[in-house]
């Protein structure tokens, strides 16, 4: 008051440090808190449809190592955006630490834990919560044969698993496909792709530039029987630690809207390419040939309905079980539900046991070697 400096109280300096530290805690907190969020969001998944939950993050971990990422991996997590550019060599150093998702289920349990795997809750997130539209949902094996019996294939092997593709009453897609199908009837028909191209296919649907240019033009190829679209499934490395297998091939079942614009019926197509017509016609035949193939030049008039798998099984079996002690409390998932308006509901337990599979299979770390090369070299 003197002109001399104020000086400040030992108590009032315990108070602004008390209060800078009570913000850092805070922080860590509110961090810790969204963790926790996510981890009950990946539990509700995982616990309501393990197998989709698992296949989903599959076809994202064949589009992430595949060489044409920029194509196939859309949409593209943008936690790995780094000023406008793509971070492959940090989102595969994240994609190769994910463990087992039962084991991952595990790794929940501890709320300690949480920041030490925080990098792989959050692109799980990502995956599996925050990309929702469309969702997968597990087909019981026994009405495969009533699903594959809506085109009247000719006979062929069962596939493994077929997962049925689910949209929102709301989704903006399914309101435009079904405001362009109320005049026309419909037809369903199957699409052989590369796996790595099914991941980016769910999301922005089958498109023309996935497949060749022919003296047709550029189009999509589909057919009534399954036997002559399987050649085209080639098959893929998919996720070493999945559990329906790290070798996976699939077929998309689509719904197709019988419109004279648009769509023709070709004649059979070879079993090369990726449904590639073996002479560059017009020329039609009886639609009732199960080996005639359907030529779509827009691409909007298809809708994926399901996705046959077929996969060479895991050599390791988990083994169910109803009981397993959780330390998420049904309050704090309901919490959740209740904020999100998730449909899921019952009470806390996991149906899968954990066994004691390892993180990934060396092929998926050598394909990551073989990406981290090509990178450098281009």
């Amino acid at each position: 008051m003197n002109g001399e400096p104020e000086e400040l109280s030992d108590t009032t300096t315990n108070c602004n440090f008390t209060s800078t530290s009570e913000a850092m805690s805070d922080i860590n907190q509110a961090k810790l808190d969204t963790l926790e969020k996510k981890a009950v969001h990946l539990r509700l998944v995982l616990e309501k449809d393990f197998k989709a939950a698992d296949f989903k993050w599959s076809l994202f971990v064949a589009a992430a190592f595949s060489f044409r990422y920029e194509s196939c991996l859309r949409p593209f997590p943008p936690a790995f955006i780094k000023n406008g550019v793509k971070d492959m060599d940090e989102l595969l150093n994240v994609l190769t630490d994910v463990p087992a998702l039962d084991l991952f289920l595990q790794q929940l349990d501890d709320l300690d834990n949480l920041t030490k795997i925080s990098d792989i809750i959050d692109l799980l997130f990502y995956v599996l919560v925050r990309l929702k539209e469309p969702s997968l949902k597990t087909v019981p094996a026994e009405l495969y044969e009533s699903i594959l019996a809506i085109t009247n294939s000719s006979p062929t092997p069962l596939p493994q698993y077929i997962f049925q593709v689910c949209y929102s009453k709301t989704s903006h897609g399914e309101q435009k496909w079904k405001e362009m199908s109320k005049n026309y009837k419909t037809f369903y028909a199957y699409h052989g792709s590369r796996l790595e191209n099914v991941y980016s296919m769910m999301h922005f649907g089958i498109q023309q530039q996935m497949c060749k240019n022919t003296a047709l033009g550029s189009g999509l190829y589909l057919s009534p029987d399954l036997n002559v679209s399987l050649p085209h499934s080639h098959g893929g490395f998919g996720w070493g630690a999945s559990c329906i297998g790290g070798h996976l091939s699939c077929i998309a079942m689509c719904e197709v809207i019988d419109t004279p614009d648009g769509i023709n019926v070709r004649k059979p197509i070879t079993d090369e390419g990726d449904g590639v017509n073996n002479e560059g016609t017009n020329q039609q035949v009886n639609s009732t040939d199960v080996k005639a193939s359907y030529y779509v030049t827009n691409s909007d008039l298809l809708r994926l309905r399901y996705l046959l798998v077929y996969a060479k099984q895991p050599t390791s079996i988990r083994f169910s079980t109803t009981n397993s002690h959780r330390h998420v409390s049904c309050g704090t998932r309901r919490e959740v539900e209740e904020e999100e308006g998730l449909e899921v509901g019952g009470e806390c337990y996991t149906p899968f046991s954990v066994s004691n599979h390892a993180t990934l299979n060396e092929a998926c770390h050598e394909k990551t070697r073989m990406f981290s090369r090509f990178s450098s070299t281009h």
